[in-house]
């Protein structure tokens, strides 16, 4: 084998780029490597300058630095980064009457120095971060270095596990027998998942038992720092005493309670003395039907008989609601179903709406498609389409409202329209919460129950409710429910 060919083999054998240049900056000879750095077929590279291969190099310090080699013909060693991203060490010398130029892909090496200058950074933000805690918020602050074994502990950490002195030394096991039963293993997971997952930072809330036998709550926060292979370096974390706080949410969880409790008795209170004010309603309205010719059966009187029966209907129908809202919370909401015809419920309701519909200025039209056979709570689907009913006429403003049962796609469907303004799309689930009020409830009225109510009843049959934009415009509360035998 001749010198020649000894010298191409090893060339090849490089790790790293090799280019002869002559005078001019054109390309005498390059191996494999050069050839993949610039992009270019090995056979094509032969003649043309580097920046003429690979013209993103053109007008890049490479390429200056290339231009003053080959004018000073002076050696030179130096780092570039081409455009691809690839850092070079590069290396030019004088050869004869060529220029040799030797480069040396660095780019995880200047990777790696990247990241450890930006976890220096971090290293530094955190401890000022630590710094203002400490001061403003009295809070304890830890490290674990994973590398070394050290546990860094600030003077008030021994003090959030009820310690009135600092202790010796504070170990992972240490912090784990201290744990409730009932948080350790969900401390536990999260502690492991950060050595086989992608964590950067994570929260954990607990309790942990003080030496005087008392349980307090802590929340701590933390930061995993990983080196550039992503495996855990250190974690650095800052704690807080919520007992006080979570006292406090316990407190108004239970006023919370105590509220609802509160409501239910003051619906049973309230509907005594609205059943003995119906009771005289209806009575009146007999004496004023049997002595017509009486100033008490005067249309006058008649009339605001009439309103003030409407109105205890709605006080009614509002006591009932807020009775439903404590019963679906205790569970005690309870349902006598039986085979029945539901069409015969929305027809009777319709008639009944017929009259308030008329006094509110509102078209009411209802469409039965043949019987509607299904396995129902007679009492509570009533609720279920005076509720809708009652929301038409609300929030309609005095446009047309249309009522359609059928059976469609082996269920049955209820659908119960207004021409109002809608439901925008981002309240379609909120307006089924608990005291949930859609647009321009403050001029309407209500408690914000009845659609919660109804979605809970019919999820209790096995059905569904949402809302729609109707045809035309409007929105249009829609009803699913199974066939009777069809569930």
């Amino acid at each position: 084998m001749s010198a020649q060919t000894r010298l191409q083999v090893l060339r090849e054998m490089m790790a790293e780029a090799f280019l002869a240049l002559d005078a001019q900056g054109n390309i005498q000879e390059l191996n494999h490597r050069a050839a993949s750095l610039l992009g270019l077929p090995h056979e094509r590279c032969e003649g043309l300058t580097p920046w003429g291969a690979q013209p993103g190099l053109a007008g890049t310090p490479l390429h200056e630095r290339l231009l003053d080699a080959l004018a000073t013909r002076e050696p030179a060693r130096f780092l570039s980064e081409l455009p691809s991203g690839v850092w070079l060490e590069v290396s030019v010398r004088p050869v004869g009457g060529e220029m040799w130029v030797l480069a040396t892909d660095i780019t995880r090496r200047q990777r790696a120095e990247d990241e450890a200058a930006r976890i220096d950074e971090r290293f530094r933000q955190l401890g000022e971060r630590f710094q203002v805690a400490l001061e403003s918020a009295q809070m304890a602050v830890w490290e674990t270095n994973l590398v070394t074994g050290q546990v860094f502990r600030s003077e008030g950490h021994d003090r959030l596990y009820g310690y009135a002195q600092p202790l010796p030394e504070w170990t992972h096991e240490q912090f784990l027998a201290s744990l409730h039963p009932d948080d350790r293993p969900a401390v536990e997971a999260q502690v492991s998942s950060i050595f086989h997952n992608d964590v950067l930072s994570y929260s954990s809330t607990f309790r942990t038992r003080w030496p005087d036998g008392s349980w307090h709550w802590l929340i701590s926060r933390a930061r995993v720092i990983r080196d550039a292979n992503g495996r855990v370096m250190v974690v650095r974390g800052a704690m807080l005493d919520i007992t006080a706080l979570k006292e406090t949410e316990e407190a108004l969880q239970e006023a919370v309670r105590t509220r609802d409790d509160f409501l239910s008795l003051a619906s049973h209170e309230l509907r005594t003395p609205l059943t003995s004010l119906r009771l005289q309603v209806d009575l009146l309205r007999r004496l004023a039907g049997a002595s017509a010719d009486e100033p008490l059966g005067s249309a006058k009187v008649t009339s605001r008989l009439e309103s003030a029966d409407r109105q205890v209907r709605r006080l009614g129908a509002l006591l009932d609601n807020l009775l439903d809202v404590s019963r679906i919370r205790t569970g005690k909401l309870d349902f006598d179903l039986a085979s029945g015809d539901l069409a015969t419920v929305v027809e009777d309701l319709a008639a009944r709406f017929a009259d308030e519909a008329k006094l509110a200025g509102v078209e009411l039209h209802a469409h039965v498609d043949g019987p509607a056979p299904c396995r129902f709570d007679r009492l509570r689907m009533e609720q279920v389409v005076s509720n809708l009913m009652a929301n038409a006429l609300r929030y309609g403003r005095g446009t047309p409202v249309r009522v359609w049962l059928r059976q469609q796609a082996g269920a049955l469907r209820l659908s119960v329209c207004d021409s109002g303004p809608g439901v925008p799309v981002s309240e379609r689930e909120r307006i089924f919460q608990r005291f949930a009020q859609g647009q321009g409830s403050a001029r309407t009225g209500g408690l914000g129950l009845g659609l919660y109510i109804v979605r809970q009843i019919l999820e209790a049959h096995g059905g569904r409710v949402w809302v729609e934009d109707a045809p035309g415009g409007g929105a249009a509360f829609v009803v699913t429910l199974p066939l009777d035998g069809a569930a």
